[in-house]
């Protein structure tokens, strides 16, 4: 049974399918976030894959309400997309006048008008289907104790807002982050394992389409470079260890100046956090993301991902895609978690 939600939440579902079944990875509900003040919601994000060195970012404002005030959401839609740095805008509005969408063509904003909108809501299919994000976070919010241990629903929270920052190493980092967090929660309560997993694959979806974004950048590089690329970002994040050792060099040099033994501390400073940094175990997933069939399937598995986190009959990746299967592994490797331990938490049985 699907739980009620408001009109205009039900119109961003109704959307979101059609996206979905456009061939788009989409999200809902974006925060977006400028120097520590909540600005907006981005009601859906839309990626899409055309080749190995394209990528698209589109976001989508929905106004489903009688005086939608169409042009000055096409001016708003237009300035949140620079500030997100979004490559399309489209503006979906109730709004059936001609001048609407005219306007919205001259500011190269593509404009879904009433008469759109009024097909859509004729189709519930896709909400027989899927979870609404209500129905998402409500299942998450029905852990009692989801807000001391760990802040189950602002981790999700986090994972959609820093794509709205741009997509770097460091926001990748910081999904797998989540994914390895939630991950440990779902070897550690066992009350809670459907939750965990959807958040799980909710966050790793974010962290594919992370990677598969900063790939473009490395496709014409040789196999042996996209590794080093990679292993480098995983590391160290945007930065790099150039931008790291710069960053520690300007640190330490306060050290130097003001500290007797300021020489001698610093280099051991610098030297333990370069260990540190050195002992991750980044280079398992350097190796596998740089693999040229591993890339391609990026897309298509962040999609599966997501969509395994919304299924309302909830099924986990024991029967996924091979790709799939075949990025847990290897996460799990980087983590140091034996497989089985996952397989037995899903399925106590096969203990």
């Amino acid at each position: 049974m699907t739980m009620k939600i408001g009109k205009g939440f039900e119109m961003e579902e109704y959307l979101r399918s059609y996206f979905l079944e456009s061939g788009y990875f989409v999200v809902r509900g974006l925060p977006f976030n400028y120097d520590g003040f909540d600005v907006t919601d981005i009601d859906l994000w839309l990626y899409s894959r055309e080749s190995s060195v394209t990528r698209s970012i589109t976001i989508v404002d929905i106004k489903n309400k009688k005086t939608p005030q169409a042009i000055e959401r096409i001016f708003w839609a237009k300035g949140l997309s620079k500030a997100v740095k979004a490559d399309n805008v489209i503006v979906a509005t109730t709004d059936r006048r001609k001048a609407v969408k005219d306007f919205g063509r001259d500011l190269n904003v593509l404009v879904l008008d009433g008469t759109f909108l009024s097909k859509l809501q004729k189709s519930e299919r896709i909400l027989n289907v899927r979870l609404s994000d209500e129905e998402f976070i409500k299942k998450i919010s029905d852990y009692n104790l989801g807000k001391l241990d760990g802040d189950w629903k602002g981790q999700i929270h986090k994972c959609k807002g820093l794509l709205a920052n741009g997509i770097t190493f460091d926001s990748c980092n910081q999904w797998l982050e989540v994914a390895h967090y939630f991950v440990d929660q779902v070897l550690t309560k066992p009350s809670q394992t459907e939750v965990a997993l959807r958040c799980f694959y909710y966050s790793l979806s974010l962290f594919v389409i992370g990677v598969d974004f900063v790939l473009k950048e490395l496709s014409f590089l040789d196999h042996n470079e996209r590794i080093e690329r990679l292993v480098d970002g995983f590391t160290f994040g945007s930065r790099g260890k150039s931008g790291v050792d710069k960053m520690l060099t300007l640190s330490l040099s306060l050290l130097d100046q003001f500290s007797d033994e300021g020489k001698t501390t610093s280099s051991q400073i610098r030297s333990k956090v370069m260990s540190d940094f050195d002992s991750l175990p980044t280079t398992i997933l350097g190796e596998y993301f740089a693999a040229n069939e591993v890339g391609k399937s990026l897309f298509r598995v962040a999609k599966e991902l997501e969509q395994l986190s919304m299924l309302r009959n909830f099924n986990s990746h024991s029967e996924a895609s091979i790709e799939l299967r075949s990025l847990i592994a290897c996460l799990l490797d980087t983590w140091k978690i034996p497989r089985k331990n996952l397989t037995q938490a899903i399925n106590p049985s096969t203990q």
